[in-house]
């Protein structure tokens, strides 16, 4: 019995007495937008495109660490900006490339992961993680066409880490599974019911330490957004509208600091 109770206080001896390690990121981030909508067909029917620094924003992240192997991270990303509209208004047969405007996108999204790592003794380690997320994305078309898409999502990522000496790259793939995705149109009370809204996305983070307590990072992501056809919804006049399908080839710059206590 006293064995026992000796090592149940030298296990909370050692919980007590751990290490514990903490990081804060903040970075600018500039987006590189590519989104297409089609019709049943295959015939695209509208397009948005914008460069790095039309929509521009900024990512907060907390890590927590929870022993040497494995880690609590929450995200915070924003962007706003403008791209260049290529379609056609709505009904009137004049197909696409009648219309180019501009639209103004708001995007957000929010994550809550747990991570983990192998230690090796080589400069190669291997990485993976669960978590959940939070996607929202306004369009506004136009004063008097405003749509905005919202989902959760679950997610999951491997990946491979290098380090040597102060540099640290890693190669990261996730993949977003959407959790009853939904979208808003102006004028029209009920939701449109997306059939499905998923994303894969690939990060190159590079990191240097200039001291103990701070890094700098660079990160370049590539996103593929997918989202398919909803159902039929009627505004007040009966009209019946469709959200048809639609992919999105996203591409981020992320250049910030990282300081670590």
């Amino acid at each position: 019995m006293i064995k026992k109770v000796l090592f149940v206080l030298l296990l909370l001896s050692n919980i007590v007495t751990a290490e514990t390690k903490m990081e804060y990121k903040i970075s600018f981030v500039g987006m590189n937008m590519d989104y297409r909508e089609y019709d049943r067909s295959g015939n695209i029917l509208d397009s948005e495109k914008s460069n790095y620094l039309d929509v521009i924003g900024a990512e907060f992240e907390y890590r927590y660490f929870l022993d040497e192997r494995s880690n609590i991270d929450f995200k915070v990303l924003g962007v706003e900006g403008e791209s260049e509209y290529v379609g056609s208004y709505i009904g009137s047969g004049a197909g696409y490339g009648s219309v180019v405007s501009t639209t103004s996108n708001a995007i957000r999204d929010i994550s809550l992961g747990y991570n983990a790592t192998n230690i090796s003794d080589f400069n190669i380690m291997m990485l993976g993680g669960l978590g959940l997320g939070y996607r929202y994305w306004q369009r506004t078309l136009s004063s008097t066409q405003v749509e905005v898409y919202e989902w959760y999502s679950l997610r999951a990522n491997v990946g491979m880490r290098f380090v040597h000496k102060n540099l640290t790259a890693s190669l990261i793939a996730e993949y977003q599974y959407g959790i009853k995705p939904t979208m808003t149109a102006t004028g029209i009370a009920d939701d449109f019911e997306l059939s499905s809204a998923n994303i894969v996305k690939l990060s190159l983070p590079i990191r240097y330490m200039i001291s103990e307590n701070i890094d700098l990072i660079c990160t370049y992501v590539f996103e593929y957004q997918e989202i398919q056809e909803s159902n039929v919804v009627y505004d007040a006049a009966a009209n019946g509208y469709v959200e048809p399908d639609s992919t999105a080839y996203n591409q981020y710059l992320k250049v910030g600091m990282v300081f670590k206590y």
